[in-house]
């Protein structure tokens, strides 16, 4: 209820503003994480894991425009493996790209809003197992979003997207067996949005 009024309020301001001012920013962030895990003959195990956490925001207030945008998201990565003789191997990688921008042009008579925004997940998992007795796993997965707002007199325009995708693989084997699991996940998305059209008058 709080949040309705707040715009609410920051709506009827800019529409009362008799000038118009311009905004461009943008943002975006990468993520490339690598984890591996093998064990080669002997008795033992291992293990290893990956985390990373990201959220940053912008902002801009002028008289006749506001533009709001943040992005962020959440990697983890875990292996195992333990067994006597033969050799294990795990191996993760992992790679996150997003983006997204906001522009909003004053004009005497007419305005433009734009803002776009693009988000890419791409995830891999491999165990290979030779010979010996012994167990592996792995699991990694990843959750982000992404939000735009934009408000000037000629109304509001808004962004969101979201992902969340994971995946999972374990193996437990005798002294005479040669597995491979490979899991494999892309994602790939964008959003984009263009509005035009005649900014209210001055107030004299």
């Amino acid at each position: 209820m709080l949040r309705s009024f707040s715009l609410s309020v920051v709506v009827i301001l800019l529409l009362s503003s008799g000038v118009f001012a311009n905004i461009g920013q943008a943002e975006g962030f990468s993520i490339n994480a690598l984890n591996m895990v093998q064990r080669v003959g002997g008795a033992g195990w291992a293990e290893s894991g990956n985390m990373v956490m990201v959220d940053h925001g912008q902002s801009a207030y002028t008289k006749g425009a506001v533009a709001v945008q943040r992005e962020g998201g959440i990697l983890l990565q875990g292996a195992r493996v333990a067994g006597l003789g033969g050799a294990t191997k795990v191996l993760q990688e992992a790679s996150v790209d997003a983006g997204q921008q906001q522009s909003i042009v004053a004009a005497p008579k007419y305005g433009l809003m734009e803002q776009g925004q693009n988000l890419t997940v791409g995830l891999d998992n491999v165990i290979r197992r030779t010979s010996g007795i012994g167990t592996a796993a792995a699991a990694q997965g990843f959750i982000g979003g992404q939000r735009q707002v934009m408000v000037t007199p000629n109304g509001t325009a808004a962004n969101y997207q979201a992902v969340g995708t994971a995946q999972f693989a374990s193996v437990s084997a005798g002294p005479c067996s040669n597995v491979v699991i490979v899991n494999t996940i892309d994602v790939d998305m964008g959003q984009g949005q263009v509005v035009t059209g005649r900014f209210a008058p001055p107030r004299r």
